[in-house]
């Protein structure tokens, strides 16, 4: 039998051999890393929160520099406090 290659849908399962492996790397040392979450739900207990697609405790990361929840669908770059998380990451790592 063939191996197929993977398509890119096929890496986004939390199963995935590449998400299993990637997720399992720690963020490097001198790295700083933010993460900006996106939750269709805050008003459900934590343990239920997600934006549609993905739970927050499968988008959340341990060790990063910030991470900030906003109410948003899957697409937290279109949220007004996504965008401005963005700006202000860029701004204090201008500073830098």
């Amino acid at each position: 039998m063939k191996a197929e290659v993977p398509r890119s849908t096929d890496n986004m399962s939390p199963d995935s051999l590449f998400i299993k492996t990637f997720s399992s790397i720690p963020i490097a040392p001198g790295v700083s890393a933010y993460s900006i979450i996106a939750v269709a739900n805050p008003e459900d207990p934590k343990a239920e929160w997600d934006d549609g697609v993905v739970p927050y405790n499968s988008a959340h990361i341990d060790g990063v520099a910030s991470e900030l929840v906003v109410h948003s669908g899957h697409s937290a770059q279109e949220s007004p406090l996504g965008i401005e998380e963005v700006r202000r990451i860029l701004v204090e790592n201008l500073k830098d």
